[in-house]
């Protein structure tokens, strides 16, 4: 362990030194968020000598919560527990948890002390250390907060052996940042040769890279503690970084993330106006690429992203205020103007948002997402936002070949969500790809379906053949491996209507099938009868049989090696069921291993328990379909012989985005 000024502590398995400092308090709360409660509570706990004092606290965790609707029931609890002006917050958590414990510590009775215990890193870095505490208004981010030291800073490395990746980047993106802040390229220098070092965790580096940022984040805040002049400079890249934040909800990008790209803004603006060459904006972009950092600005439109940017706490007299560097590493205050930050923006018009809707039988599905455009070429960067939505268009379309009435205009509010969120983000029409499958190409009414959406949301929507569904399927599947990638796969998405089948490998496509079997048709087919469920043996063995007669289609795919991969709702519940999951999860999910034993066994525990209980990790909507669905799935495995397949959560939305859904 490090003392490395009098109130801050850098180490590795530090905790216990917390014991030191809360002797004098009558009270002690843990404030954290409930991800790291449950990974750390109870180690607190058992660290803490003085237990009959401390009292625990957990709120939801993200950015969204960081609001003073949190931060009342935490009051109410203080309150009720007796908690005085000799009481103590110790803030656990990363940067949402360190700025609204140090808020609390700053407001209840007017200010008690709080200690900051950062769990990642770019807490350690930058969150912790400072005395800025705030929470977010909605319309700006920390628009409400305080200037308050801590008591203590306890950073323990330790801590971010447990934080997912994407966290741990996003703090690196800060800890970069801090490297433009100092002449001494010596401390840049240490992290180039230590790269790998460090994404493997390394203790002995870590702490040093974190002593290295904090001191010169101290050396900011010393020389300007209540940010009247030269501790700006800390927010290099923090004027458009917000806007970004607060376009997107704070919920497509982590604070290190937009930060990134703000550095990258600020240093166009020096470049724009000559402070710097392109070499050095190319240099500054390698740093970031060393972390596999992403630092390309967005093409948003500047009628709405500027005003965003009017409303960050640096600006006055309605100005917008952001920071320039030079090529010498000299830092200043400026003023960017509107025509600045459109010629910047305009830069990056390939690189901008794109939404995909797929209309099927049983749901309706919205992705959106960051892409970049190459000639022709579309690249999938990021996600921005999904949803589904049971909306069950392709209600007894099987057996009346027609769209019912009550089935369009539930598919038709969802539609119109999906529009409001389309034009919250300003995506263009020509990036708006909406396709509907099976349900809508076997109805009679299909014309009359399109034109009603059209004429009440103005989604065009394209109604695509089996094949085509199959083609932007194996898109979206292929895009999750490298190039280098070899095998054949053949992928296949069990729909409400129909299932298709798509073989081949990063050269292209070799055969494709689609066959009218589908979670919603063999459910109306074999186990609904005048709006009542039967699941019975007799029904199930008539269904298996059904199914095993479709697949015959499928000889000539049988004399050939591949990997089997599954996609969409049938198969990906399979793995929320099995993982029981509260909240649904799509990294875990996205190309992890399903069994056929696992496969059997949630068919059992669906058969046992579908009119009983709730089923974890089983959307409640998805229940009357989910037997169907399981045995076509079922089927399929034992039909080539596989004892597994893999599991992707990208499929034709993400083809869709990447290929579109026109003929070509």
């Amino acid at each position: 362990m490090k003392k490395i000024f009098d109130d801050i502590y850098v180490g590795s398995n530090i905790i216990s030194k917390l014991n030191d400092y809360t002797e004098d308090f009558d009270k002690i709360l843990i404030f954290s968020n409930e991800t790291i409660a449950d990974l750390y509570f109870e180690k607190f706990k058992s660290t803490l000598n003085e237990k009959d004092k401390v009292f625990y606290f957990a709120i939801k965790d993200g950015e969204e919560y960081k609001n003073i609707e949190s931060i009342l029931p935490v009051y109410d609890f203080m309150l009720e527990n007796n908690f005085s002006r000799k009481s103590l917050i110790i803030s656990l958590g990363g940067g949402v948890i360190c700025d609204m414990g140090g808020y609390i510590s700053a407001t209840y009775m007017r200010g008690i002390e709080f200690i900051q215990v950062p769990t990642s890193l770019l807490a350690q870095v930058d969150a912790s250390v400072g005395g800025k505490v705030a929470i977010n208004h909605p319309k700006c981010k920390n628009m409400i907060g305080s200037f308050k030291n801590p008591y203590r800073v306890i950073i323990d490395v330790e801590f971010l052996k447990t934080l997912p990746k994407r966290e741990f980047k996003s703090g690196m993106g800060e800890l970069l940042k801090h490297s433009f802040l100092t002449k001494d390229k010596s401390y840049l220098e240490y992290i180039e040769n230590n790269v790998e070092k460090i994404k493997n965790l390394d203790n002995e580096v870590l702490e040093n890279i974190v002593e290295q940022s904090i001191r010169i984040k101290k050396h900011y805040v010393d020389i300007d503690p209540f940010e009247k002049g030269e501790r700006a400079f800390l927010n290099l890249g923090h004027t458009y970084a917000h806007a970004l934040e607060s376009f997107f909800d704070y919920k497509a990008y982590t604070h290190g993330e937009a930060v990134s790209k703000g550095i990258i803004f600020d240093l166009e603006l020096s470049l724009l106006r000559g402070q710097i060459d392109k070499e050095y904006l190319e240099r500054a972009r390698n740093i970031f690429k060393l972390f596999d950092i992403d630092t390309d600005l967005i093409y948003l439109p500047s009628d709405k992203f500027i005003p965003l940017m009017r409303k960050d706490k640096k600006n006055s007299f309605n100005k917008i205020i952001t920071i320039l560097l030079d090529s010498e590493g000299h830092l200043s205050k400026t003023e960017v103007k509107e025509d600045e930050i459109v010629k910047i923006i305009d830069k990056y018009k390939n690189n901008f948002l794109r939404a995909s809707i797929d209309i099927g039988t049983n749901s309706c599905r919205l992705l959106i997402a960051e892409v970049e455009k190459d000639n022709e070429n579309i690249t999938f960067k990021k996600e921005i936002y999904k949803d589904l939505e049971i909306v069950k268009l392709g209600e007894d379309v099987n057996k009346n070949k027609f769209l019912k009435e009550e089935a369009i205009e539930r598919t038709l509010k969802c539609l119109k969500k999906y529009r409001k969120i389309i034009d919250k983000y300003s995506i263009e029409e020509k990036n708006i790809i909406c396709f509907a499958t099976s349900a809508t190409r076997d109805s009679t009414n299909k014309d009359y379906f399109i034109k009603k959406v059209f004429d009440e949301t103005k989604i065009k929507i394209n109604c695509i053949s089996g094949d085509k569904e199959a083609y932007i399927n194996f898109k979206g599947v292929i895009s999750s491996f490298d190039r280098d990638f070899k095998d054949n796969i053949l992928v296949f998405d069990i729909g409400g209507g129909s299932t298709e089948f798509t073989l081949g490998n990063m050269q292209g496509i070799e055969k494709k099938i689609s066959l009218n079997i589908g979670s919603v048709r063999i459910t109306e087919k074999f186990f609904l009868n005048n709006k009542l469920y039967n699941y019975s043996e007799e029904n199930r063995i008539k269904a298996k049989d059904w199914v095993k007669e479709n697949l015959k289609e499928l000889e000539d795919f049988k004399k050939l090696n591949f990997s089997l991969i599954g996609v969409a709702g049938t198969t990906t519940t399979q793995v929320s069921v099995r993982e029981k999951m509260e909240v649904y999860d799509s990294e875990k999910i996205h190309l992890s291993n399903l069994t056929s034993k696992e496969i059997n066994d949630n068919l059992s525990l669906f058969i046992k328990n579908i009119n009983k209980q709730e089923i974890k990790g089983l959307d409640p909507k998805r229940k009357d379909v989910i037997i169907g669905g399981t045995i076509i799935l079922k089927e399929i495995l034992d039909y080539f012989g596989k004892d597994f397949i893999i599991v992707s959560e990208n499929d034709n939305l993400m083809g869709a985005i990447l290929e579109g859904v026109e003929n070509k």
